[in-house]
């Protein structure tokens, strides 16, 4: 019953980041329970109900559910009477009772006999044991049904988080192909000036230094995309293909809401939900545990039908009914109850403790990703600012050089500096994204992104 409390709240912390190639041309998925085919679009919405309808966890969350619920209904059982049909024959000294127990101990004439029926055994009153005992249950049901909801909400998060780092990914191989293409260009125009001996031959070489490792930049960002389909195939719960076509995601920045407004509403965390009902649960059964102290009035009856196969024996035969009411009440189990009760105690306890956990969990999650928009924010705006001074840099280190006042060493390092300060950007961008979503996450389950359908 008991689940791995912090589930939710330390997958976040080790999800694996995945990238794809867009395409313009490319149609968007259906609802499918299938993967889509290789180099297919596959839209985030899409990539969402795919894992919600094939993801492991989320089958198994339902099936749990199931389970909970087969169990609530087989403690209703006890309400109602147990009823069970009996047929005996015996042959030789053996007889058969009323209740259908093979007796005998006495040496008696040697006949067969044969006796049917049905008994029914009524539970009356137990003082609360079996009320007790169906709230524990229902209670447990309604803990698995928020467990659901905990894996599906950590699921939609995990392909989000998943989703938005193959982005990043898509956007970092951009950068890396305009880097090696504006380098290729210079590298092929000082290659001109060195043939004609306008330029040395160090210019050159320094620029195809340049031009070999963004081309390096380059192989790594591509292999990073491809080997991050995995990762975008396991968040979804599929054995898919090794190529998606992926749609934008506007990075735009919201304003953030109050860092108290937000730890109130992560009270409402379905992960949290489960453990307070859970902890409710185990309360009621351990009220059920301390009242099997009391007695328990049953009721029984039952009827059949005797015959004997030798009809020279003077026996009554036919049918015969018999009734009764029963109170039992234990008197010594051998410490059944008492370790019952203290088992009971141990795991409402349990269940208290690890509610406080999560609680103090969320709560540091929702300050920590609170805090994290709030800098990525700033990182982004910083970003923006360096991307547009490194360009301006590039320009004029390009200018200087034509004139002859600089050195191709000022051209590449304003390079590198216009291709980091893009990097920086566009991770800055999807990080906040990251943030932002886990954020929604953290403070009552929720982790929705908005698309923008124009940007496909």
């Amino acid at each position: 019953m008991h689940h791995s409390i912090t589930r939710g709240l330390i997958a976040c912390t080790i999800l694996a980041s995945l990238g794809g190639l867009a395409s313009a041309s490319a149609q968007p998925l259906t609802g499918s329970s299938e993967p889509p085919p290789r180099g297919s679009f596959l839209g985030l919405q899409s990539a969402v109900e795919l894992a919600l309808q094939n993801h492991p966890a989320v089958q198994e969350g339902n099936a749990n559910l199931k389970a909970s619920e087969a169990r609530t209904q087989q403690t209703r059982s006890l309400y109602y009477p147990q009823v069970y049909a009996n047929a005996d024959t015996t042959a030789g000294v053996g007889r058969p009772n009323p209740r259908f127990l093979v007796g005998g101990a006495l040496l008696q004439q040697n006949q067969s006999l044969f006796a049917a029926g049905v008994i029914a055994n009524q539970r009356i009153y137990d003082f609360g044991v079996t009320s007790n005992l169906v709230e524990s249950s229902q209670l447990a049901e309604r803990a698995q049904g928020q467990d659901v909801n905990a894996r599906r909400a950590l699921v939609t998060l995990n392909v989000q988080r998943t989703y938005l780092n193959s982005l990043k990914r898509r956007k970092l191989v951009q950068i890396a192909e305009e880097t090696v293409r504006e380098r290729g260009l210079i590298a092929g125009q000082l290659e001109a000036l060195y043939r004609q001996q306008l330029k040395s031959k160090l210019d050159w070489n320094l620029v195809r230094v340049e031009l070999v490792n963004a081309e390096s930049f380059l192989i790594r960002s591509r292999n990073d995309v491809k080997s991050s389909y995995a990762d975008l195939n396991r968040a979804m719960g599929v054995v898919g293909q090794d190529d998606y076509v992926l749609e934008d995601i506007a990075i735009d920045v919201k304003p953030t809401r109050p860092l108290d407004s937000l730890i109130s509403e992560s009270l409402s965390h379905p992960e949290l939900q489960r453990l307070k009902e859970q902890t409710a649960s185990a309360e009621a059964k351990l009220q059920a545990t301390k009242q099997q102290y009391l007695p328990t009035i049953s009721a029984m009856a039952s009827g059949g039908t005797f015959e004997p196969f030798d009809a020279r024996q003077n026996q009554a035969t036919g049918g015969w009914w018999t009734a009764g009411a029963f109170v039992s009440m234990p008197l010594f189990t051998g410490f059944l109850i008492e370790n019952q009760i203290h088992e009971a105690r141990a795991q409402k306890n349990a269940s208290d403790a690890a509610t406080l956990n999560v609680e103090q969990a969320l709560t540091q999650q929702v300050t920590n990703s609170y805090l994290d928009t709030i800098t990525f924010v700033q990182q982004i705006k910083l970003a923006e600012e360096q991307v547009k001074t490194a360009q301006e840099a590039l320009q004029l280190a390009k200018q200087r050089y034509k004139l002859g006042l600089g050195t191709v060493v000022e051209v590449t390092q304003s390079e590198v500096a216009v291709t980091s300060a893009q990097t920086r950007l566009a991770e800055a961008q999807y990080d906040y994204k990251i943030a932002e979503v886990t954020l929604a996450y953290s403070a009552g389950g929720r982790s929705q992104l908005e698309t923008d359908s124009t940007l496909h």
